[in-house]
């Protein structure tokens, strides 16, 4: 019983994003900039991506790397998150190049 309960949350919560543009809440250029160029490495526009019907979540912030000679790098860090899996891009501000990109399992 609880298995389903859980299955019914998720699909009514899936539904109930469904047409919400999830990049909606971000006004910052930089965090707008990050999102936008992971909507192009995965082949999308932004409208497409911010609306993609799989996805629950954008989460974008403000990040940094220090390399090995102690320089600061600005990054932003871009999350996607579905229901099953999440999408992490670091997005490197200077040039808009991902760094990395992996995703992992939600469960």
């Amino acid at each position: 019983m609880r298995i389903f309960a859980m299955v019914m949350t998720m699909v009514l919560s899936s539904a109930a994003f469904a047409g919400t543009n999830m990049c909606a809440t971000y006004k910052s250029e930089r965090m707008l900039n990050a999102i936008n160029t992971v909507a192009a490495r995965e082949e999308m526009s932004f409208d497409e991506l911010c609306n993609f019907a799989k996805l629950l979540g954008v989460e974008a912030m403000p990040s940094q790397i220090v390399n090995v000679k102690g320089e600061v790098i600005p990054y932003t860090r871009v999350q996607l998150h579905m229901s099953e899996t999440s999408c992490l891009y670091m997005v490197r501000d200077a040039d808009q190049v991902i760094t990395e990109a992996r995703c992992y399992s939600a469960w």
